[in-house]
Parts: C-alpha cells; structure tokens; sequence
C-alpha cells in the first residue's frame, strides 16, 4: 500500500492543473504566430515565415494545403492515358504525390506558363559550374530545398532565393501538366482549358495552418 496515497494525488493534481495550463498558454503562443503570419504572408506567394529570438531558437508558421477529390470521375479526362500511372482506385481517391501536387498548382492557380527551368536558371548569369550545379538540383518539388541550393550552388541571398524556388515550382507545375497533357493527345488551347476548367470542379485545396519549433 503506498504510504504517502495522500501527498502522491495532491502533486499529481497539481501537475495535471499545471500541465493544462502550461498546454493553454503554449496554445495561445501559437495562435499569435498564427495571427502574424497571416499578416506577413498576405499580398505574398510565401507559404511559411520563420521568427527567431536571436538565440538559435526558431518558429515557423505554415499555411500547410490539402488537395481533395470532389469529382472523382473528373479525374480520368484530367490524366488521360496517364490515369492509372497517378491514381489508385480505392474508397476514396489517392493520387500519387507528383499528380496531387500539379493538381494543387493548377486548382490554385500558381503555375507559369511558356518558360523552362534551364531558361530561368540562365536568367541568373551564374558561372557555368554553378549552373550546371542548379540544373542538376533544383527540382521544383521542395520549395525550402530548392532556396538552399540556390543559396548554397547560386549565391543567392534568401529573398532572391526564395523568389526564384516559386518560380521553378510554378514552371514545373506548368511543365508537369502539360506532360500529361501531351501523354493524352490534348494539347489544344480548347483541350488545355477544358482541363483546367474541370480541374477547378474536380478537386478543391483545404488549407490548414501549422507550427514548428526549432529548439537550439
């Protein structure tokens, strides 16, 4: 039997009411990130903004997006040939993480049209090494990969690095799209709007927002 049953269920309420507290507070911090965000990130393409006390602790706020399937039947005229390389048939809709992503640039309308990455990369006026270097990393599928190796192969400063990564994430959107596009035989300006038209009924883009901390 314990001895000290007492003393043992007054701390551990004590801890429990401190615990919920400590949770509300942490809760409170964050939803003042939250709130700043959404005021540093308005008029931007940026989907996340870090704020750091100086320390090497670091928070970031993210508007995090999630793609959802309304029409599901949409879907076979949007991919064409391509259907049963991005979708699997399931209960509900999976599409493979390349296919979700285009959809989501496409329904967000966040894609360039008529430029290349090799164009963009050469607008830089790089040395050749650190071209050949960007051409070799720079995907267009991670934004915060894409700015450190254009900060760290480009010598880019994080603004222009920052800017140049959604630009190649919105050619490759556009490129990626197109692919599928020519994998189905639509390449027609009428084929090409008929796609984005139904891709805006097909699916929608929930967003939700989120916290990281970094701790130093």
């Amino acid at each position: 039997m314990l001895s000290n049953a007492d003393e043992r269920i007054r701390r551990y309420k004590e801890i429990k009411q401190e615990i919920a507290s400590l949770r509300e507070e942490a809760a409170g911090i964050e939803a003042e990130f939250l709130k700043a965000m959404e005021g540093d990130l308005e008029d931007t393409k940026y989907k996340s903004v870090s704020y750091s006390d100086g320390e090497g602790n670091k928070v970031t706020a993210t508007e995090a997006e999630s793609l959802k399937v309304i029409y599901p039947s949409y879907l076979r005229h949007i991919f064409g040939e391509a259907y049963k390389d991005v979708v699997t048939e399931e209960t509900t809709y999976k599409l493979a993480a390349g296919a979700s992503r285009m959809l989501t640039a496409m329904y967000n309308k966040e894609y360039l049209s008529g430029g290349s990455v090799d164009e963009l990369i050469a607008s830089l006026g790089l040395e050749d090494k650190a071209e050949k270097a960007l051409l070799k990393k720079l995907k267009g599928k991670n934004f915060d990969t894409d700015v450190k190796n254009l900060m760290k192969l480009g010598g880019l400063n994080e603004a222009d690095a920052k800017e140049n990564a959604y630009l190649i994430s919105e050619i490759t959107a556009w490129n990626d799209f197109m692919k599928l596009m020519e994998l189905s035989g639509k390449t027609s300006e009428q084929d090409i709007n008929d796609a984005l038209r139904m891709i805006d009924g097909a699916v929608t883009v929930e967003q939700t927002a989120k916290i990281k901390i970094d701790i130093a």
